[in-house]
């Protein structure tokens, strides 16, 4: 927050009125979407620090770790619970590490003697424990937050693959269920269809398992795939697809059923997004198409190593986009003339 080449320093003292570096914010009031996420990450931020003590003036007494890496506060809860200032620095409530029970405690006395001897120019350190140098480190913190993947029973390989960034991010979300489905929609109240019922189908609620998995204009996409690439039978739901149904498949072919996955979910995505916004009902054989072309595309944009393990299955798309492609074409012309000739489309 001091830190003159900083120029976050001045938007958060603008926004939330802080003067100072404060890892325990009073949350009043509406919160941001953005803030709240940063907000949610302070508990484990603040177990990363370590507090080298100088003059006490920007280290919390009962707040922050800087007892042997406890808080005052837990190690003393009766008296923390009766002060008044729980959020005062050591600096501020100097005169506690003389009394008892604080006293007894021998990292105390030497705090004591350093607060009275330093220099009032000089500054509390925080140091990161994750990284060596003791400097914070964006990469450090997430490895964290995710523990190595164990606390997120996908990450591991979920981002390991050859599809564009924004197909990755879009399945992460319809995985979290943070897509605006219509359900989603409805819930916030934000919906404005008369119904969250699925318009690809009108068969039920626009959930995101229904879209992408039980939906009837998606299960014929899936069964085509599963049919002609031998893949494990239709998925129970998203969370099943990530879980038992990549599992179902071996090892060496995890990475193709992966891109596969995607580029279904991202297509169905795309042709209820045309359904809705633009009143065009995509035959269920072009999306079958144009997620071949995908899936081919994506191919053709590997290095000779990936190509190679991948060839025998990329060769099966390309037998279906060659027999599929021409029909789907007739199709798309018979369409388009129907619609010429028809007085009523204008």
């Amino acid at each position: 927050m001091t830190d003159p080449n900083w120029n976050g320093a001045e938007v958060i003292q603008f926004n939330y009125g802080l003067s100072r570096s404060n890892l325990w914010p009073n949350q009043s009031g509406r919160i941001s979407f953005f803030w709240k996420g940063v907000l949610s990450c302070l508990p484990a931020l603040r177990s990363c620090l370590s507090h080298k003590i100088s003059t006490g003036k920007e280290t919390f007494f009962w707040r922050d770790c800087w007892i042997n890496g406890v808080a005052p506060m837990h190690l003393w809860p009766v008296e923390y619970s009766e002060c008044r200032h729980t959020n005062s620095t050591i600096y501020e409530l100097r005169h506690l590490l003389e009394e008892q029970p604080f006293i007894d405690n021998e990292f105390v006395r030497m705090c004591s003697i350093g607060v009275q001897t330093a220099d009032s120019h000089s500054r509390d350190i925080k140091s990161w424990r994750l990284t060596g140098n003791g400097i914070f480190s964006v990469k450090s913190f997430y490895n964290l937050l995710i523990d190595g993947g164990l606390r997120c029973p996908i990450s591991r390989f979920f981002w390991r693959n050859w599809c564009p960034r924004k197909i990755n991010l879009f399945n992460w979300l319809v995985w979290q269920n943070r897509i605006l489905s219509l359900e989603n929609l409805a819930r916030r109240r934000c919906n404005r269809l008369p119904t969250a019922t699925c318009v690809m189908c009108n068969g039920g609620i626009e959930t995101v398992d229904h879209l992408f998995i039980h939906c009837s204009y998606a299960n014929l996409v899936w069964d085509y795939f599963i049919r002609i690439l031998r893949l494990p039978q239709l998925p129970l739901s998203i969370q099943d697809l990530w879980g038992r149904w990549r599992y179902g498949l071996h090892s060496e072919r995890r990475a193709f059923g992966d891109l596969v996955a995607k580029a279904i979910i991202w297509n169905l995505w795309i042709a209820r997004n045309d359904c809705i916004f633009n009143a065009n009902i995509l035959h269920a054989q072009c999306l079958i198409v144009k997620i071949d072309r995908m899936l081919v595309s994506w191919y053709s944009s590997l290095t000779d190593g990936p190509k190679l393990k991948l060839e025998e299955d990329f060769n099966t798309v390309r037998r279906s986009l060659e027999f599929l492609g021409p029909r789907v074409k007739a199709f798309e012309e018979t369409r388009s003339s129907e619609e010429t000739l028809d007085p009523s489309t204008g």
